[in-house]
Parts: C-alpha cells; structure tokens; sequence
C-alpha cells in the first residue's frame, strides 16, 4: 500500500510538473512573436516616412530653393522701387515746404527791416494826411499866386506827371518783353523737343535698332559712337521732361530702347512702365516689359505683363509667342504649348512653330502629335524651298 501511494505521489507530482514547463514554453514564444510583428511594423512604418519624403516634400522643398533666387529678385525689385516712390514724395514734400514756408525767424527778421525801412520814411517822406495837408496848403497858396507864378507851378506839377508816367510805360515794356522773352523760350523749348524726339526715331532706325527686342531682331553689334549719340539725345530728352513739358508717349518708350541698349535695364523698365501708363495699347512696349522682366530673372512679373496686354490685343501673335517662350524656360509644357497653337491659329505661316511644338509634344511623351507636327513642318519647308 505504501508503495503505491508512493508511486501515486510521484506521478502527482510529474503532472503538476509539466503544465508549469509548458506555460512557461508557451509565454517565451508569444514573446517572440510580438517583438518580430513590432520590428516589422517600425520598419514599414519607418520605409513609409521615407518614401513619402522623397516623393511629396522634397519635391516641394526643391521647387522652393529653385525659385528662391528669382523671389529675391523680385522683392529687391519691388524694395528698389518703393524706396523710389517713397524718395521721390520725401523729395516733392521738401520742395512744398520750402515754396510755401518760411522759417519764423526770417520772418521776424523781415518784419524788423520792414519796420526800420518805414522809421527811415517817416524820415525821409510825409505820411498821407501830411501830403494831403501840404496839398490842400499848397492849393490856397496857388490861388493866392499871380497867375504866373500859378502857371509856373502848374507845368513843374504836370512835368512830374509826364515823368511819372514815363516811368510806369518804361516798367510795362520790360515787364512785357521779360513776359515776351519767356513765351519765345518755351516755344524754342517745345519746338527743340519735338525735333529731338523725330531725331531719336530717326537715329535709332538709321542704327538698324528695330521696335522690339525678339531674340530674332535683336541688334547685337551696335556701333559705340552711334549709341552715344542716341545716349545724348535721349539725356536731352530726359532733362526737358524733367522741366514739366510733357513729352510723346511714344517718346518714352524710343527712350526705353536707348536705356536698354545702354544696359539699363531699370532705366528701360521704368520709362516703358511709363509708356504703358500713358497709352495702354502700346502693345510693343508691354512685350520689350515681359522680355526684360524675364531676362532679370523676374518671370512671374514678365507673365503678369502679358498677360494684361493680352486683354488688350489678344489677336497679337507676338504676344502669344513671347509668352510662350517664358513659359517654356519655365518648363511649363501645357501653357507653352497652347500659345505656341495660339501663334498658328493667328499666323499659319509662322512654319518653325510647327518644330517647336514637335519638340514639346516629344519631351511630354506624345509621339503621335509630335510626329505629326514634325511631318508638317517638314512638309511646309518643303514647299516654301
């Protein structure tokens, strides 16, 4: 009997044995597994974070420091010129204040001349009521006169008349011919002005300078002596605007030219913007804007430009084929593409633009319409041979 309760105990205790070995089996291996399911989600999660920073916020962050210098530009720009707007009213509010004001001090300093000056007449001339006195003296005493001595009196007092008056005819002519002289001057002014602005225009066509600044009629060899004369003239030009007579609207924009073939460019954007403001449908001045905006490295302005004159002369295919260059220096395909179709649609027989829009449907990947703008451009050299 002991023995079997001594093999009953043994086997009791086997028992109780095991289930311990095999909970503790089974909580080393769920272990496991949690620490091998955690790694794989930090690393899918952490290949996750990079890929959406490779794919959506370095793009962003490169395009930012792509157009960082271009915005720098821009708002030198803009800086640059609200300091001249701002110089400029400082310049016309300091000029008001010494046209329309004196110091006090001066003023003080003129009352007490006025006040000297009239202690000195009342020494040296009698007040109005003495005069008037002595007149009315001097009457009773003519009348008590022989009438020789009246007559002598009287042609001594008309003697001072006449001379009196003398003076005053004298006063009126010079004042006349400094009036006369002054009118002879601005009309010589006015009539310099009009010859120098014909003469600008006619110097600036015998240079071989055209209206517009296209990459195609650019003047790239312009003799040095015959800018310098364009220079003077423009200078001469400047300097009669600044005296208050209104020059051309064309004027400003001839001179534009001359500033921007002098490598002025602020010069040149200044005086078109000008010209612009003077007659809003000088388209060409609108384009050598949107051209210089872009070659400053100021695009978004030279696009805003164009677009504007485009409300305004939307059938202008020079328009549309300068924006269309901006727009694929910008690598903006789509909106290049579409003005490029706009130059066709308003002058078929512009042929290049046939190549060009093959070469732009080539870089977007549209072989069909690339090689069919290839095969007219093809056909119409041919034809034009």
């Amino acid at each position: 009997m002991k023995t079997y309760l001594a093999n009953l105990l043994k086997r009791f205790e086997s028992i109780t044995k095991l289930p311990s070995f095999a909970s503790q089996s089974t909580y080393i291996k769920t272990n496991k597994q949690l620490s091998v399911i955690l790694g794989i989600v930090f690393a899918v999660s952490a290949i996750a974070i990079i890929c959406y920073w490779f794919l959506s916020e370095k793009p962003h962050y490169e395009k930012l420091l792509a157009n960082k210098d271009e915005l720098i530009k821009t708002l030198k720009f803009t800086r640059d010129k609200q300091r001249k707007i701002h110089e400029n009213a400082i310049d016309s509010y300091e000029k008001k204040i010494e046209n329309e004001y004196i110091l006090k001090s001066i003023y003080d300093k003129k009352i007490d001349d006025y006040e000297q000056k009239l202690d000195s007449y009342k020494n040296s001339y009698v007040s109005k009521e003495d005069h008037e006195k002595q007149l009315a003296e001097l009457e009773t005493r003519l009348k008590e006169e022989t009438l020789s001595g009246e007559k002598t009196l009287k042609e001594d007092f008309e003697q001072k008349i006449t001379v009196m008056e003398q003076n005053t005819v004298t006063l009126k002519e010079k004042n006349s011919e400094l009036k006369r002289t002054l009118d002879e001057a601005l009309t010589f002014i006015k009539e310099e002005k009009e010859t120098l602005e014909n003469m600008l225009v006619l110097e600036r066509k015998k240079a071989l300078i055209p209206s517009l600044i296209l990459t195609e009629t650019k003047h790239s060899t312009l003799q040095a002596d015959m800018l310098n004369r364009l220079v003077a003239t423009k200078n001469k030009l400047e300097h009669i605007g600044e005296m208050g007579i209104d020059l051309k609207p064309n004027t400003y924009y001839e001179m534009g030219l001359i500033s921007y073939y002098n490598n002025q460019h602020d010069k040149a954007i200044e005086q078109w913007e000008y010209a612009v403001s003077l007659n809003k449908n000088n388209l060409m001045a609108y384009i050598c804007l949107g051209i210089v905006y872009n070659e400053e490295n100021m695009s978004d302005n030279a696009i805003k430009v164009l677009k504007r004159a485009l409300k305004i002369g939307h059938k202008y295919a020079t328009l549309h084929l300068t924006l269309a260059r901006i727009y694929e220096q910008k690598g903006m395909l789509d909106d290049a593409i579409y003005e490029y179709s706009r130059v066709l649609e308003i002058n078929p027989n512009t042929i290049d633009i046939h190549n060009v829009l093959g070469a732009l449907y080539e870089k977007k990947g549209l072989k069909e319409e690339s090689k069919n703008s290839f095969a007219i451009y093809e056909k119409l050299k041919a034809g034009n041979k």
